[in-house]
């Protein structure tokens, strides 16, 4: 989506010393959230012409609810969201995902936990998974199924910590043909399916060298399939995290790759970044990079390495006003064909915190993308005002 790290910069400002990711487990929960979205956007499929602006309303809904039982816990966050443009109606959409997951706490040293989630969201030709989407074919609808099994081992998790995962994915797109019949569909409105899928199997380890430093390994395997096409993908790295006087937390993972398909072998080196800096009791700044080999979405390639880095300065004004502007730069390339694509985007993002329930948002952003030598730009504002019940 065009606002990737809207979210994602308001919940670190705001939990910067808390432990989420444990309290998620420790603490019962019944939240449900509204809210209503203003969209207004200068090139909806960023291309040089014709130009389309358009304008969307949406409203959605998030429920999370979180149960604490002897001996396990149950979690049900869902959220539907729908979307209505004023000219471009056939990007109208209902979008949804629901993920409930069950934690069973074996013993003091090990819970076993079993998640499942089932997504369905419409993506406009340039944007995220479609991002190599032509675009008169302005959309595709994107569904996704996973199930995830995930065995956790550590008498003090803060200290020393092991991580077995394993799962199966299923993804599936289609493709509406809009305008321009050379598409390579069956015929004018027709629609085409293309379908990834793949099992998966993880470690991840952690120990603790001293007070402020924690040792990092990681492997993991992917057996997917694009289509008919069989690709094996092999991760092996290491890092480690740091903690700073508790105003700077560092992560960093640097590792090996290895993807077979049976039209290439690629390689190379993959990496995770991310650094925290609580300046101050009001300045913030978050750093983030990461390179993976991913399957590629609506192309005629199988595979893709993508390059993403975000720069965040925030200002908490007050307990009720955050601002923070947001560098980005991200690049994708396909591996079986000569075609890559960078996008730069700055943004300028308000959150006002009206009450303890009510809470406003305000974004202005500013994008452009590179493609085979041609320059697209676009501009994009957007107004949420949320509730939580």
């Amino acid at each position: 989506m065009f606002r990737q790290y809207l979210f994602v910069f308001s919940t670190l400002f705001l939990s910067m010393n808390t432990r989420a990711a444990t309290s998620d487990w420790e603490q019962a929960k019944n939240e449900l959230r509204t809210a209503l979205q203003f969209v207004h956007n200068s090139n909806l499929y960023f291309q040089q012409s014709p130009v389309v602006s358009d304008q969307k309303v949406a409203a959605s809904v998030q429920y999370h609810w979180l149960g604490l039982f002897e001996g396990y816990a149950l979690a049900v966050p869902a959220s539907i969201s729908s979307g209505r443009y004023a000219e471009e109606s056939a990007l109208n959409s209902t979008d949804h995902q629901i993920a409930p997951a069950l934690k069973l706490f074996l013993s003091e040293a090990a819970d076993f936990k079993v998640q499942t989630s089932w997504q369905r969201e419409l993506l406009r030709a340039g944007f995220g998974k479609a991002e190599f989407l032509e675009p008169d074919a302005q959309s595709l609808t994107d569904e996704h199924k996973l199930l995830q099994f995930a065995l956790q081992l550590g008498r003090s998790p803060d200290k020393q910590q092991l991580t077995l995962s394993a799962g199966r994915d299923l993804r599936q797109q289609t493709i509406q043909q809009q305008q321009n019949p050379q598409l390579p569909f069956t015929e004018p409105g027709a629609e085409l399916l293309t379908e990834q899928q793949g099992s998966f199997a993880s470690v991840h380890y952690g120990h603790r060298l001293n007070e402020n430093t924690s040792l990092l390994l990681q492997s993991e395997m992917r057996h997917e399939q694009q289509g008919t096409i069989p690709s094996k993908l092999y991760q092996l790295g290491a890092g480690w995290s740091s903690h700073y006087a508790g105003s700077q937390q560092f992560q960093l993972v640097v590792g090996h790759f290895r993807r077979d398909t049976a039209l290439l072998q690629s390689n190379g080196y993959y990496w995770q970044a991310n650094n925290l800096w609580q300046i101050s009791r009001q300045w913030q700044l978050v750093l983030s990079s990461s390179r993976n080999s991913v399957l590629s979405y609506a192309t005629g390639s199988v595979s893709q390495l993508e390059t993403r880095s975000a720069l965040t300065l925030g200002y908490q004004w007050n307990d009720a006003h955050v601002t923070s502007l947001t560098a980005s730069h991200g690049k994708a390339r396909l591996d079986e064909q000569q075609l890559q694509k960078t996008r730069l985007e700055l943004a300028l993002n308000w959150q006002w915190q009206l009450s303890s329930n009510w809470q406003q948002q305000l974004q202005l952003q500013q994008a452009r993308v590179e493609q085979s030598g041609q320059d697209k730009t676009a501009t994009e504002l957007f107004w949420q005002v949320s509730r939580l019940w």
